[in-house]
């Protein structure tokens, strides 16, 4: 008989801390039998409770995110995810984690161009490379190079090269401001994608709790030149601080257009995008395939909308336009 109420007594003693209304921790308290076997049963208060009210009582769990940039690509929380986009930027600040973020785009066909998707006349791309100059938990400045001669289809391979810049500021848990340029600086007069100035907005909305969430990402603004080319959305006119441009037509005035993007990224590992840029709209897929590595590789469709933009009928065989493709490989170290 003894021996049960010795088991019974252990068992229904408390074993977590418990809390009153005003959600004060109650200390544990366990039993104490100093002069023998139960011959009299005192009660030992124990200091330091085992778990917090918010645990206990509403069994509630707060997850913070964090999301940095690597490029196009972001992180959550230090975990690597694909793109979010592909031309348009987002206003994260960038990883600490990183030095350099490697990109190179490549597309299946100029919109001018009258050859084959694909064709060598026809095909062409660009290589990226940004660097982590100033680097903050709330604000980054990075320089990026771009070379866009990787051939040598008209130019010789690494003219048509300019410099841009990202300057990205955390303004509260969830959104982000950033300001910047593609091409602002011409190391020649062969560069032909535009002095591209952006003003952009960026959030994100976990979608589930996991540890690596499918997430919802926004990002939305505007920017000059190819971001404001032909009929997008005109807003305004500005000195993009030089040719050659765009939108200029021989003067360094350049028009000014939203951009935007939506994506979800349904795990670390995949998301669906779908961006509007300016020169057009492009929808498609971002992977990484290796756990634990930022490489991503992604591939979207642009002019599959017969005559939208609606300008583009303007610029392409027979009045229209026919699907494009784009993407690119990226990795930061």
């Amino acid at each position: 008989m003894k021996k049960f109420l010795i088991f019974l007594i252990i068992v229904t003693s408390p074993s977590y801390a418990e809390a009153d209304k005003n959600q004060n921790i109650i200390p544990k308290w366990e039993i104490s039998d100093k002069e023998g076997f139960l011959e009299n049963l005192t009660w030992k208060k124990v200091e330091k409770p085992l778990l917090k009210f918010s645990n206990i009582i509403n069994k509630k769990y707060k997850f913070e995110s964090d999301v940095k940039a690597l490029g196009r690509s972001v992180t959550l929380n230090d975990f690597y995810y694909p793109e979010i986009s592909n031309y348009v930027p987002n206003a994260y600040v960038e990883s600490s984690n990183k030095s350099i973020t490697a990109f190179v785009r490549g597309l299946s066909k100029t919109r001018f161009c009258q050859g084959e998707n694909f064709s060598k006349t026809c095909r062409d791309g660009i290589f990226d490379v940004d660097f982590n100059l100033i680097n903050y938990d709330k604000f980054s400045f990075n320089p990026k190079l771009t070379i866009q001669s990787l051939s040598d289809r008209g130019t010789k391979f690494g003219e048509a090269s300019s410099l841009g810049f990202k300057s990205a500021l955390k303004i509260s848990p969830k959104w982000s401001l950033a300001f910047g340029g593609e091409n602002i600086i011409h190391f020649d007069n062969k560069s032909d994608l535009g002095r591209n100035f952006y003003l952009v907005g960026s959030t994100f909305y976990p979608l589930n709790s996991k540890e690596k969430p499918a997430i919802l990402f926004l990002n939305a603004g505007i920017g000059s030149d190819f971001y404001g080319y032909g009929g997008n959305g005109y807003i305004a006119r500005t000195s993009c601080l030089g040719t050659p441009n765009l939108t200029g037509e021989g003067t360094d005035f350049c028009n000014w257009g939203p951009i935007g993007s939506i994506t979800i990224a349904f795990n670390d590992r995949i998301s669906l995008i779908n961006e509007w840029f300016g020169y057009g709209y492009g929808t498609g897929i971002s992977y990484r395939p290796l756990k634990e590595s930022s490489l991503a590789f992604s591939i979207y469709a642009t002019d599959y909308i017969r005559n939208f933009p609606n300008y583009i009928k303007d610029h392409c065989q027979n009045d229209s336009c026919e699907t494009r493709l784009y993407g690119g490989i990226s990795f930061s170290f």
